[in-house]
């Protein structure tokens, strides 16, 4: 059964074949910053996977230079809302890091990266 998401404002949805089964955390610091949280949620998907609806021509990307690899990557956003919804990076081609605050639901963690990076307060246990 098809996953459908949508930024805060639904201008923009992205629908999935179905749910990941797992997510992954990152507590890299533009993730944080861009989503405002002390982690981002993800799902590591393949791009072709994802159909992204945007009728309102709202998606816009941020070319964000500022990162631990030196890689620039592109993440997405709605222009209306703000809502991040998923990062490509050059070192993943045709994988993206799609945002699971998007979905209703959002599948359990199996991962998580820059966990150097997590504030002592968060605990996080994985099962």
């Amino acid at each position: 059964m098809s996953y459908t998401g949508r930024c805060n404002c639904a201008s923009i949805s992205i629908t999935l074949p179905e749910q990941p089964e797992r997510s992954v955390l990152c507590h890299c610091t533009n993730c944080k910053k861009a989503g405002g949280g002390s982690f981002s949620v993800n799902y590591f998907v393949d791009e072709d996977d994802m159909t992204v609806e945007d009728p309102n021509e709202a998606l816009k990307v941020y070319h964000d230079p500022n990162t631990a690899s030196g890689n620039t990557i592109k993440r997405h956003f709605c222009s209306n809302c703000g809502s991040p919804l998923y990062t490509l990076s050059p070192k993943v081609p045709g994988k993206a890091y799609l945002k699971a605050a998007l979905f209703e639901s959002v599948s359990r963690p199996e991962l998580v990266v820059f966990e150097e990076r997590q504030p002592k307060w968060v605990t996080i246990h994985m099962a």
